[in-house]
């Protein structure tokens, strides 16, 4: 397995703790705010793994620095106005989310990446639709074992004759 895809499942399995998420999948432009689809829920974490940057090591191993964010998107008002929940917090749930989502991913740690660590958290938007999105930043160090290009050989003695 990739040091990607752990990563991936890895922290999907930690948001799939959260009882307010209902979709938790991979980026893939879901909430495209151009093409005004989205999906049939009220709460989503995507989470997007960003290009990583590697650096060689010894015994065919790179190390690489990853970031990734998980993005939340919820609908404006979704505890008063979907779910018929009056919510306590005068609709600021999405932050208690939030911070349910950091809980659960920082410090994960993973066979071939280091404890996860928050490194920033923005809104990233508000459209017309009512789709609130949030993003969180987290980083990581990653290991990755590569093949070897070339094969042990035995050395034939010189013969001179």
């Amino acid at each position: 397995m990739t040091p990607r895809k752990e990563l991936f499942i890895k922290v999907k399995e930690a948001l799939a703790n959260i009882a307010a998420l209902e979709l938790i999948d991979l980026q893939r432009g879901q909430f495209d705010l151009e093409e005004k689809q989205y999906p049939n829920c009220y709460t989503a974490a995507l989470i997007q793994i960003m290009p990583i940057n590697y650096t060689t090591m010894v015994e065919h191993q790179v190390e690489g620095i990853c970031t990734f964010h998980v993005d939340f998107y919820c609908k404006d008002g979704w505890m008063d106005q979907f779910n018929t929940t009056p919510d306590p917090t005068h609709g600021l749930i999405e932050i208690d989310v939030l911070d349910e989502i950091t809980n659960a991913v920082q410090f994960l740690v993973g066979e071939q990446f280091k404890p996860v660590q928050l490194a920033n958290e923005e809104e990233l938007s508000i459209n017309d639709a009512g789709i609130m999105s949030y993003r969180l930043t987290f980083s990581t160090h990653i290991y990755k074992r590569t093949t070897y290009g070339y094969t042990n050989a035995k050395l034939k003695p010189l013969t001179t004759d």
